[in-house]
């Protein structure tokens, strides 16, 4: 039996905490930076982004809950994208 392989790089680029497939094999990234009270999902296909911020004090469990908001806009834009992943060279 053939082996699969991920259609993208096995290694997340720095400050990304979680990724979606999507439906093109490209994925959305979401990132956030260290003690910051916003979020960023961004196609790596299409190049569609999503950004939130918020008002609240910044501790490892509002960091999980800001991720999880963003976190629906990625799965959603995952579930329809079709944009093949960007080339890296």
């Amino acid at each position: 039996m053939p082996q699969t392989t991920e259609p993208t790089a096995t290694t997340w680029p720095e400050g990304v905490i979680a990724r979606y497939l999507t439906v093109g094999g490209a994925t959305v990234d979401i990132s956030q930076k260290p003690n910051s009270t916003a979020a960023t999902a961004t196609c790596r296909g299409c190049t569609r982004d999503h950004y939130d911020t918020f008002t609240c004090k910044v501790t490892p469990e509002t960091q999980r809950a800001m991720a999880l908001i963003v976190g629906k806009w990625a799965q959603s834009h995952a579930e329809t994208c079709r944009a093949l992943p960007r080339p890296t060279a």
